[in-house]
């Protein structure tokens, strides 16, 4: 794929303007024991669009611990995409505010994956279209549009009115402070960006140093300006040397973005396909077995028998058959049960979920999304790493998460800026860790200076092959991963994607 060399010009270019109504396919680490993978889906303009979930993991036999796939997942279903912004005319509502500063926020994280994206693209050993010029031109844009962003955002919400009341005073203020929040992460991301594309071995690092200076430069200014208005306004701001502050300046972060983002939140409606059919399920087995146990008895009724001299040993016979038919009775209501309950997912599915917009959004809470959601686990054999030719194979536990949905097209979160539903799932891996071995081994190696062997700590890690694949509007999206994890959690995912056929393109603000 060729390198899109990006510059000012390119502002004008319809062509390069990211498309909300994309499907967004991410697999992440989002913690030291949660596995994350998040899935946005364009709504349709009218009626309603499908689309389908399919998770894999494949689970080492030796490291796999049995647990309830349905205890470890978390879900969250919300609405994605950048809405308008409440106009200075008239007092806004304090919903306005929110679904406001949430818009905002989404422009500031777009700047934020921008800017990394360009620096990927300038560490690639391909880029050869890139100059050490375009490069900073192209960076310098995205913190313009970060500052730009910021700047619009104080002056439409989070500037006072006239006729404001006390809860709009207060909603402004935590406006202002969370885009301060959703500012100050955007620059660390890009110094991180910058950080990681020093540390690359491309070819163009030696002439791209003076620009990326330069550029360090700017977010140093930006980031002391930020800090000076916080600390202008009292607000919490990360301490180096202080613990205890870098722990409530998240705490308080994290707050501020709940608060916000609730306001995008669908509520769920959830059940279980075999709690809900359990009574049906059951009375049709009691049917089976009471049938089957009601023809053995007129059966036998009629073979009693008619001699008073065998009666003795016909009735002990007799009651013999009745128990040993009452006994299998039971037994069939029991697997009858058993069996449905375990392979309803085969035939429909575990669970149906249901959201709804909120009465605040809606007020007659319009489903926007069903679907159905299963789980299943099975054992499969992979061929052995060492020797895939001599026929050896190595067991693995397979567990599926399985989703089919359908978004229904709403014209009201349409026209509010709604563009996705964004799917959050969260599944906890840490029954694992249990049945790991210790995250550190000693290995002999030798000592080129004293020729003595000495030892040093080496990492224990595993590794769980992961497969995410989305399919929405017949086409299909992909991420294969390798999870790796130790005893003390999870590390990081190594994607399986190959040289610059992955490479992405650069996308500048408009």
């Amino acid at each position: 794929m060729a390198v899109i060399e990006v510059t000012r010009s390119a502002l004008s270019s319809p062509a390069l303007v990211t498309s909300e109504t994309d499907v967004d396919v991410r697999l992440d680490v989002h913690d030291a024991s949660r596995l994350e993978w998040s899935v946005s889906i364009p709504m349709p303009d009218r009626g309603q669009a499908t689309y389908g979930i399919d998770v894999e993991m494949e689970i080492p036999a030796n490291v796999f611990a049995r647990h309830l796939p349905w205890d470890q997942l978390q879900s969250w279903t919300r609405l994605d995409g950048a809405g308008p912004a409440p106009g200075r005319s008239g007092t806004p509502s304090v919903d306005a505010l929110r679904r406001g500063a949430v818009a905002f926020a989404h422009k500031l994280s777009r700047s934020s994956e921008g800017f990394a994206r360009h620096c990927r693209l300038a560490g690639a050993v391909s880029a050869t279209a890139f100059t050490p010029e375009s490069l900073e031109d192209g960076l310098e844009l995205w913190l313009a549009f970060a500052a730009a962003t910021a700047a619009e955002a104080r002056t439409q919400l989070a500037s006072p009115g006239s006729r404001d009341a006390l809860e709009i005073t207060r909603e402004r203020n935590l406006v202002d402070e969370y885009i301060s929040v959703r500012l100050l992460e955007m620059l660390a991301s890009a110094e991180r960006a910058i950080a990681s594309l020093r540390e690359g071995n491309g070819p163009n690092l030696v002439r791209y140093d003076a620009p990326l200076s330069r550029i360090e430069g700017k977010l140093a200014e930006a980031l002391e300006t930020e800090v000076a208005h916080r600390d202008e306004e009292r607000w919490l701001h990360p301490e180096p040397l202080a613990p205890s502050s870098l722990e409530a300046y998240i705490e308080r972060a994290s707050r501020l973005k709940k608060h916000f983002q609730e306001v995008l939140f669908l509520e769920p409606e959830t059940y279980q396909v075999a709690e809900r059919l359990h009574n049906w399920v059951a009375a049709f087995v009691a049917l089976v077995a009471s049938t089957w146990a009601f023809v053995w008895q007129i059966t036998l009724m009629e073979h009693k028998p008619s001699n008073t001299s065998t009666l003795g040993s016909g009735l002990l016979v007799l009651a013999m058959i009745a128990g040993a038919v009452y006994a299998v009775k039971d037994r069939i209501k029991e697997l009858g049960r058993t069996w449905i309950s375990g392979n309803v997912h085969r035939f429909y599915a575990q669970r149906v979920a249901t959201w709804r917009a909120p009465a605040k959004r809606l007020p007659r809470r319009d489903v926007v999304v069903r679907a159905k959601e299963s789980f299943d686990q099975c054992i499969v054999r992979r061929p052995d790493p060492l020797s895939p030719d001599s026929g050896a194979t190595m067991p693995a536990t397979q567990v599926h998460y399985r989703h089919r949905g359908t978004v229904h097209a709403k014209q009201e979160l349409l026209a509010s800026g709604v563009r996705r539903v964004k799917h959050i799932f969260r599944y906890d891996l840490s029954p694992l860790f249990a049945r790991l071995d210790d995250p550190v081994k000693l290995v002999p190696v030798l000592d080129g200076a004293t020729r003595r062997v000495t030892f040093t700590a080496a990492p224990r890690c595993y590794r769980v092959a992961v497969r995410l694949k989305v399919v929405c509007g017949g086409v299909e999206h992909h991420e294969d991963a390798t999870l790796v994890l130790h005893k003390r959690g999870l590390d990081r995912l190594e994607f399986e994607r190959g040289g610059e056929a992955e490479l992405e393109t650069g996308v500048l603000p408009t």
